[in-house]
């Protein structure tokens, strides 16, 4: 069967030879993948997973020695039955033993084969296999059936707790498909492993009466008082087992029953007498149109003419109307055909067990399966079945809506995870009140919900209309107030929006609705984005740039150029540099030359502005050094910018101690901060920057007058120097605001005592003016670009 799935899937099937115990141990160990033939259990299902639809029904016996008279379990006491080890039925077989004090001697073996050995041997007394093992094996005269049957089983495929769930859903979709199919290969394996051996074995009372009666005419009549003492002995012995194998049927928790080849019944034990609330003797002698509404007599008698006509076993599904009830019952049947001496057939066996419990229970977890326990709204699994239904069907007018409540974390650290459990029962309740009959909502991870739009015109133009529309009533219904620790709270949620038709299959539809939530996030709460073509492109080339960004760290690829800064001598009006500012190059094999306006904001969201700091501290402190060595450049300082996230990491300033330390060169260092940093705790900032200027250290704030300043913190800061930011420098000459704006900083900075640098110097008369105004630090264009380090040492 395994090998019909795999031939579906395409799956190269890589077939490992072990003993069961040793499969079992491979299997949690991740050596094999997968593992046919596992009964599940509790504890079975702690270490491994299973899929839901079963493989196959199997029913464990007892195969004996020919020469060996086993007709009941208690015929087991005293002798030696090899069991497989670490299986079911050795657990069951033991505890069936000391239940009815039997004693049994159970050697453990590797496999089936094995106990099958032992018993050719003479190892052993009987083994107990599944029933399609053991009917091979007599059918290959190397054993006889007993009647002993017992543990019916529903047997899966196995793999490890840790392997991928995909593997069990594909063998899921396959049993399924097959089952439906009466015709398919499922069906004709069962049959093919189902046929049994023609050999019947006369019952041992029938043996001993023929040995009697072959005594009685070679006896003489002396012997006849003897011979009727042993009758009466063996008589007794024949009752009394009766009585017990009464008494272990009725135990049972099946219904045993045997039929004549009339279907009349000839046997019933306790439990179908029970079901008919009737004593057994007045069951024996009818049949199912006696006991049975006609439909299910009907049933049952084509299921027991089957048995009847092909001689084989027949196990299957039976839904039965009970009298007196009004629901249906589902029973798994088992029948065999009972044959004489001749290989005749005279009647069938068979045990059924009431399943009805396990039907609704599975019906249950499917429902489960399918639906949100905190909401009730359906599921993500529900939703990928939608999905791929829709692409399989090749149903592409529908969109997918994707539902984010905005900083949900927030509000569950401030009001506490029962609140955030009531919000999110609160927006699927809108949502479920909203979802009209074409539509599909859900619940999709922690604070994601969904909605499918299905049934949406073939015309694209109206089919985007009216997903607006939609969006426009689901905004207005769910991104307002919720009552929560019974206060108002507003709520915004930002929504992603996908059609089918942009996406080829399922799982790129998940990732295009996906990326466009993504987007929205990074827009703002309660932002819409729909996903387009070139939002995929934007997606790809960040991707490609982060990629190739990790590459050039790792690699060494990322360059530092310098570009001077001057200050205006007061006695002769001369430039003089006084150092640099180091700006980050890259160039990319493949990308080319990537703008730092697009490689930093891919560094600061992927998490690498660490490494590219270490990158322009490492290289700057180099260039440094070397520029000392130039008479030109002694003294001079090369200023670098500082991050928020970097002067928020913990170890920011132990980073620096550590490098003044090492190399006293790094003093020439003039760190440049934004006024977004003095926003948030101040103090501390203030305490940091302390501590840096004891290093020897240089602080500037750069852009000035672009953000937010505190002049009280202004005031306190251990600042060198303000940088006024290039916006105001372009326009200097025709914008009075700007120059107003110019002549404020460059005031303040001389109250405070601060050097002010001008950027974005690009032209003769804006250097000039700025000199009028006060301004005696420049940086631009106008006095250099920037440029590697070996250009200025060349100057």
């Amino acid at each position: 069967m395994l090998l019909e799935i795999a031939q579906q899937h395409n799956w190269r099937l890589v077939l490992k030879a072990c003993q069961w115990q040793q499969c079992l141990q491979w299997l949690d160990e991740g050596e094999i993948d997968l593992l046919p033939d596992v009964a599940k259990t509790d504890l079975r299902s702690q270490r491994f997973r299973f899929h839901q639809e079963p493989a196959l029904l199997s029913w464990s016996q007892i195969y004996a020695d020919r020469q060996q008279q086993i007709a009941s379990l208690l015929d087991l006491n005293g002798k030696r039955v090899a069991v497989l080890s670490d299986s079911v039925q050795q657990d069951y077989l033991r505890n069936l033993a000391q239940r009815f004090n039997l004693n049994v001697d159970f050697l453990p073996v590797a496999s089936f084969d094995d106990g099958f050995d032992a018993l050719q041997r003479n190892y052993v007394d009987a083994v107990a296999t599944n029933q399609f093992f053991g009917n091979q094996k007599v059918a290959e005269a190397e054993a006889a059936i007993t009647p002993i049957m017992f543990l019916p089983n529903e047997l899966y495929y196995a793999i490890g707790k840790d392997a991928n769930q995909s593997l069990l859903t594909a063998i899921d979709e396959s049993l399924t498909a097959l089952k439906a199919d009466p015709a398919s290969v499922y069906y004709a394996i069962i049959e093919r492993w189902s046929a049994q051996s023609s050999e019947s074995r006369l019952p041992t009372w029938l043996w001993w009466l023929v040995i009697a009666l072959c005594a009685v005419l070679i006896i003489s009549l002396i012997f006849v008082r003897l011979l009727k003492r042993a009758v009466n002995r063996r008589t007794r012995e024949l009752q009394d087992s009766e009585k017990k194998l009464e008494t272990i049927l009725g135990s049972v928790d099946a219904y045993i029953f045997i039929k004549g080849i009339d279907l009349t019944y000839q046997y019933v034990n306790d439990r179908v007498a029970d079901m008919f609330k009737r004593d057994a003797e007045d069951v024996v002698g009818v049949t199912d149109y006696d006991l049975f509404d006609l439909k299910t007599a009907q049933q049952i008698t084509d299921n027991d003419k089957e048995v009847l006509q092909t001689g084989r076993r027949l196990a299957r599904h039976e839904l039965n109307q009970i009298p007196g009830e009004n629901k249906t019952r589902a029973y798994w049947s088992v029948k065999v055909p009972l044959k004489n001496s001749d290989g005749k057939i005279v009647g069938l066996c068979g045990i059924s067990t009431d399943v009805s419990e396990y039907e609704e229970l599975k019906q249950q977890i499917e429902q489960l399966a399918f639906y949100d326990m905190l909401t009730g709204l359906a599921n993500r699994r529900m939703l990928l079945e939608k999905v791929m239904h829709h692409y399989k069907n090749s149903e592409r007018n529908s969109a997918l809506l994707l539902i984010d409540v905005d900083k949900f974390k927030t509000i569950n650290d401030a009001l506490g995870h029962e609140q955030g459990d009531e919000l999110l029962r609160q927006i699927a309740s809108r949502i479920e009140a909203l979802v009209g009959s074409s539509e599909l909502g859900g619940r999709l991870a922690s604070d994601e919900f969904y909605i499918l739009f299905d049934d949406l015109p073939n015309d694209s133009v109206s089919a985007q209309a009216l997903v607006q529309t939609r969006l426009q009533q689901l905004q207005q219904e769910l991104s307002t107030r919720y009552t929560l620790a019974d206060k108002q709270q507003l709520i915004t949620l930002c929504f992603a929006v996908s059609f089918f038709d942009e996406a080829e299959t399922a799982e790129h539809l998940l990732k295009a609705v996906d990326l466009a939530m993504t987007q929205a996030k990074l827009v703002g709460p309660g932002s819409v984005q729909f996903y387009s073509s070139q939002l995929q492109q934007d997606f790809n080339r960040r991707q490609q740039i982060e990629s190739g960004l990790r590459a050039a760290v790792a690699h060494d690829r990322l360059t530092v150029y310098l570009q001077p800064q001057f200050t205006r001598n007061e006695q002769d009006d001369a430039l003089t540099c006084v150092g640099f500012e180091a700006l980050l190059r890259w160039y990319d094999p493949q990308l080319g030359p990537v703008s730092p306006g697009e490689f930093i904001p891919v560094a600061e969201t992927s998490g690498l502005m660490p490494q590219l700091h270490q990158v322009v501290l490492a290289k700057a402190v180099a260039a440094i050094e070397r520029l000392h060595s130039h008479p030109n450049y002694s003294g001079c300082s090369i200023a670098i910018n500082i991050s928020a996230s970097q002067f928020n990491d913990a170890g920011f300033y132990q980073q620096f101690e550590r490098l003044v330390e090492q190399n006293p060169a790094a003093k020439y260092l003039e760190l440049e901060l934004t006024e977004s940093m003095l926003i948030s705790d101040a103090d501390r900032v203030a305490a940091v920057m302390d501590e840096l200027t004891h290093l020897g250290l240089s602080l500037s704030l750069d852009d000035f007058g672009t953000g937010y300043s505190a002049l009280s913190y202004l005031k306190r800061l251990p600042l060198k120097q303000l940088k006024i930011d290039q916006s105001f420098v372009r326009d200097l000459l025709s914008d009075r605001n700007d120059e107003a704006i110019i002549a404020t900083i460059v005031a303040l900075a001389k109250s405070l005592g601060l050097q002010v640098l001008a950027e974005g110097v690009e032209e003769p008369s804006q250097l000039e003016r700025l000199r009028e105004m006060g301004c005696t630090r420049y940086q631009g264009f106008l006095l250099g670009h920037p440029e590697p380090l070996e250009h200025w040492l060349k100057q």
